[in-house]
């Protein structure tokens, strides 16, 4: 993980309140996270991301419980993430909601991202972040599950979730909040959810506090050390030799004209993998193919540089849950 990552310190506040709630002291939890209170003192304050997940897991350790984390996002007061929740809450409806928290994100985790994609089978809530953290994972996923049923007034379910960190128990906790099939080890968290959630409407919108909420957060974002550049020009140099060869990293570098290593290096400050990226850009390359009834998959597999058919098959149904022949059956 790069050192410049950081994380907002409302991520880190929720754990040490729920030690103390259980009458636990968070003390050890806090030297083992290398913080101190004065750290947390202040809700500007921004804290480096390792010592955020290295709470969780501490606090989660001391509190005798696998599932904090979700424990602690069910039963968190309102308003202890600010702003934020406001923001979700006053959006006209759950999709609004979601799609405003996707733009702010980088204040809590400056090398997280959060992208709302709306297909025609569903909709993806797909995060990605440089270093799973199980118990924070778990946390700041369910507590936008609970913050977005909380505004709407429906306890909705998601079709499925996927986690970025392996399976570390099975208490039935997860599966209990969450309502739907889980997976784990996958290159991003993701929520699968139905359209007709997305339509819910808030019963508490407000489209002026919306606006004054947003005044005052968007100047924060403008505080942050710009990114994504080099991933546009990453995933359009992928893309463009998708249809000759399997981009390698080495060709890419020379094509973006960074060297090997520094390119290598400043992926992984950004958070993601080389082949992370070439998955990415095949599976949006897979997706633009399949709404041409031009191309047979076959095709496609073969310019998407897959061995065989049956390989493209394989990542498909990783990407989406369903078959190449489905989605293009519902898509046409």
């Amino acid at each position: 993980m790069s050192a410049e990552t950081s994380m907002s310190v409302l991520t880190a506040r929720p754990a040490v309140a729920a030690l103390e709630e259980r009458g636990v002291d968070p003390a050890r939890v806090l030297r083992i996270a290398e913080l101190s209170r004065d750290a947390l003192a202040s809700s500007d304050a921004r804290l480096p991301s390792g010592s955020v997940l290295r709470l969780w897991e501490a606090a989660a350790d001391a509190a005798g419980d696998p599932s904090f984390g979700v424990h602690v996002a069910e039963t968190l007061p309102a308003g202890a993430y600010d702003v934020y929740e406001h923001i979700l809450s006053a959006a006209e409806t759950v999709g609004d909601g979601l799609r405003q928290l996707t733009r702010y994100i980088p204040l809590l985790h400056d090398h997280s991202t959060l992208r709302l994609v709306v297909e025609p089978a569903h909709a993806r809530l797909v995060r990605r972040v440089p270093a799973a953290g199980p118990q924070y994972d778990e946390f700041s996923v369910a507590l936008m599950l609970v913050r977005s049923r909380q505004a709407s007034g429906v306890a909705w379910r998601p079709e499925r979730v996927t986690f970025q960190h392996g399976l570390t128990h099975e208490d039935g906790e997860l599966s209990r909040v969450f309502g739907c099939p889980l997976a784990f080890g996958a290159a991003d968290t993701e929520l699968l959810i139905p359209h007709a959630v997305l339509e819910l409407p808030h019963p508490r919108a407000d489209a002026t506090l919306l606006s004054v909420l947003i005044g005052h957060v968007d100047p924060l974002l403008e505080s942050l050390p710009p990114r994504g550049v080099l991933l546009a020009r990453v995933s359009s140099a992928i893309a463009r030799r998708m249809s000759t060869s399997l981009p390698t990293l080495a060709d890419v570098a020379a094509a973006v004209r960074v060297p090997e290593r520094t390119l290598q290096r400043r992926l992984a400050e950004e958070g993601v993998s080389f082949s992370v990226l070439v998955d990415d850009v095949r599976r949006n390359l897979a997706l633009d193919d399949l709404a041409n009834p031009d191309l047979s998959v076959t095709e496609i597999a073969f310019r998407l540089q897959f061995a065989d058919p049956a390989a493209f098959y394989r990542a498909f149904r990783r990407w989406t849950g369903e078959s190449p022949t489905t989605y293009r059956r519902r898509f046409l």
